[in-house]
């Protein structure tokens, strides 16, 4: 029943037989079986696309499915994020909602669009993943734990980390300078940064961690005043 329920997805697995260990189609399938609630969201979303933008967004992933020696499939979600970046317009009365096609001569947005009021609107999408060091922490324990070695243990943090203030903070600076650099010279241009933030593991043991980091993203919002922040509480810790 649940393979019904991720019909696009699994359809971008079965693209091919004999997939290599390294391509994330060799995995998806066992991991949306054993986390249906995490990829609910990015079926739902392919699932809004018509045919030719569906068409159009596994090409984009084919692009994405070697995993990185320590990012690992990062590229792969980062895609499917925009998507969600892409039905955030649909969905919020955007017309001529397009993805925007990669450039080797300069930065693109991910989406352009036409506001309700008839102004241009571009929307660039930013996930924010685990930390360098939460990734090695996974990546030892998984090797600890094929081995049969004892898992390493940490601490109970309780606060938000300044590495992870400061990562949020650069990567909107970052995405409103791609946005300023592309159709610059547009009349009342909308500019829209869409976040998904992935918090690191021990983020999610103290409670009080989620209060801190929802404040921390009201008061980034609430200051901004170039771009809209946008963040989608489906996929991030807020």
């Amino acid at each position: 029943m649940w393979r019904m329920k991720f019909e696009r997805l699994l359809e971008f697995c079965e693209i091919e037989e004999g997939l290599q260990d390294d391509d994330i189609r060799s995995h998806l399938p066992r991991s949306i079986q054993d986390s249906l609630e995490r990829f609910r969201p990015y079926e739902e979303s392919l699932q809004k696309l018509n045919h030719d933008t569906w068409a159009y967004v596994k090409e984009r992933l084919l692009e994405r499915i070697r995993k990185h020696p320590l990012r690992g499939w990062a590229q792969f979600y980062e895609t499917l994020a925009e998507v969600r970046g892409y039905n955030y317009l649909c969905d919020n009365g955007y017309r001529d909602v397009n993805l925007v096609p990669e450039t080797n001569n300069m930065r693109t947005p991910d989406v352009e669009a036409v506001t309700v009021e008839g102004n241009p609107a571009l929307l660039e999408s930013k996930s924010i993943s685990f930390s360098d060091e939460e990734r090695k922490y996974i990546l030892d324990n998984t090797e600890r734990q094929r081995s049969g070695q004892q898992l390493q243990i940490r601490e109970v943090i309780q606060g938000m980390p300044d590495g992870l203030k400061n990562k949020i903070r650069n990567t909107i600076e970052n995405a409103k300078r791609q946005l300023a650099d592309y159709r610059s010279d547009e009349e009342n241009l909308k500019k829209i940064v869409f976040l998904t933030i992935q918090l690191d593991i021990h983020m999610y043991l103290d409670p009080r961690n989620f209060a801190e980091f929802k404040n921390f993203m009201n008061e980034i919002q609430r200051a901004e005043t170039e771009v809209e922040i946008i963040i989608d509480e489906d996929l991030s810790g807020a």
